[in-house]
């Protein structure tokens, strides 16, 4: 329950640095209206099905997706390991089917995470991997069980099917690689 709370309080303080908020004493008033805020609900929701998941709670987890696909379009499985710092401006129309995904990761509305294939048994071996401060754009698609590497922004629409290094930028149909740039302050990061 422990890491439940911290990685709640990272993404409520990561949200707060990216909408400029940092550093407010808010009252309960106001923590209350940002806990029920509809970009960090969401996230809210995917971390009690994940931590649910991991306490074997039956029932739970998928009763808890299920709230956040008819509530806010998003779609994130339990079994994906999500570390702090998630941001999700516009959740809407968002599949996550990764297996891992890193810190400080922004992922913007329309996004799909999830294997080439049918996979309804959820292999791992099958999904994404996203690395650190990484940012995927509007509506991309990043498929199979490729690895998405560290400070890497994916353009809006792009479809990605193979591993992407480290601190660069891809854009396409398949995405190819059109800039490598210096590994990036998450702070500096907007949306």
């Amino acid at each position: 329950m422990e890491n439940l709370r911290q990685l709640l309080y990272s993404d409520l303080a990561r949200q707060a640095e990216l909408e400029g908020r940092l550093g407010e004493r808010p009252g309960w008033a106001r923590f209350l209206r940002r806990l029920l805020h509809h970009r960090f609900l969401p996230i809210v929701l995917c971390r009690v099905s994940r931590a649910a998941r991991l306490a074997r709670i039956p029932v739970l987890p998928e009763l808890l997706t299920y709230f956040n696909i008819v509530l806010f379009g998003l779609e994130v499985t339990p079994r994906c390991e999500i570390g702090p710092g998630i941001f999700f401006p516009h959740p809407s129309g968002t599949v996550i089917g990764a297996w891992r995904i890193g810190s400080n990761v922004t992922i913007l509305q329309g996004v799909t995470l999830g294997a080439k294939t049918m996979d309804l048994g959820f292999d791992f071996r099958l999904r994404p991997e996203i690395g650190d401060d990484v940012v995927l754009g509007a509506g991309s698609k990043i498929l199979g069980g490729i690895n998405i590497g560290d400070n890497v922004t994916v353009g809006a629409n792009s479809v990605v099917v193979d591993s992407v290094e480290a601190n660069c930028t891809v854009v396409g149909i398949p995405a190819r690689k059109i800039s490598k740039h210096p590994p990036r302050n998450t702070a500096e990061v907007a949306t």
